[in-house]
């Protein structure tokens, strides 16, 4: 079911992304690289590092930071909150080593206004094709709650903080150079793989379990990708991200 709901996901959206952008004629300037290969050993270096990080404070979580549920609440919420400026530090450091600023890591009014359009459409039509499908996935229509509202403030801050890393910094250099389509794929792969920490811990410690969890969030991270090569906004990526998960579970799937 979990293969099948990624798979859909791939499917629905790469189209719906294409069309959309064609429709809105999204002809962004690339964001501009001068050294690299320096920039995207850097990139590869900061991915090593959110992994790092994200297995630290998933870590102590898991063995100090105790909760007996995940109930979403305030507490849950300020947990993200922790998470997501772990995960930025090793970026930011990037940055500042590499005298860059928020421009070079999509984090612009630039194409804002159709970007914000773009992101909205595909997030609606995949919500719309997932909702539709669940019934046949495992899942069903949940319901809106405060603990839903909780969820969605706690993934805007989480989808925001990990687009601006493989999107904003990895992507950008990747793509720049080992071409856009090789440079997606790898920060798809990437992306995948620091999910891996998470799915380690949710799961007792199991590695086969683990590594399927991170593997089936490969899907989604080239839908991100995508979007974000479209408009090189990191909004863009970000919206798409946030309402994806969110909206998955609005009809009990986790994604």
């Amino acid at each position: 079911m979990d293969l099948a709901t990624f798979g859909l996901i791939l499917a629905v959206g790469l189209p719906s992304a294409f069309l959309f952008a064609k429709a809105l004629k999204l002809h962004p300037q690339k964001i501009s690289v001068t050294n690299k290969i320096k920039e995207a050993l850097l990139s590869i270096i900061v991915f090593f590092a959110v992994f790092g990080g994200a297995f630290g404070i998933y870590a102590f979580y898991d063995r100090i930071w105790i909760r007996a549920t995940l109930t979403a609440d305030p507490l849950y919420v300020l947990r993200g909150a922790i998470a997501a400026t772990v995960i930025l530090l090793p970026m930011i450091v990037a940055l500042k080593y590499s005298r860059l600023n928020h421009r070079n890591i999509g984090m612009t009014k630039l194409n804002l206004k159709k970007s914000l359009i773009f992101s909205l459409a595909i997030s609606l039509v995949l919500i719309l094709v997932i909702g539709g499908f669940s019934p046949f996935l495992g899942g069903r229509f949940i319901g809106f709650s405060s603990s839903m509202g909780y969820l969605l403030l706690s993934y805007i801050i989480a989808g925001f903080s990990e687009e601006i890393i493989f999107r904003g910094c990895i992507q950008t250099r990747l793509t720049a150079r080992i071409g856009s389509v090789v440079g997606i794929f790898v920060s798809a792969l990437l992306y995948a793989a620091y999910n891996f920490p998470l799915g380690f811990f949710c799961f007792s410690g199991n590695i086969q379990l683990a590594a399927v969890y991170a593997a089936l969030r490969f899907s989604p991270g080239v839908i991100y990708g995508y979007v974000f090569e479209k408009t090189q906004n990191v909004v863009s990526s970000s919206i798409v991200h946030t309402l994806l998960i969110w909206g998955g579970l609005l009809f009990g799937l986790y994604l």
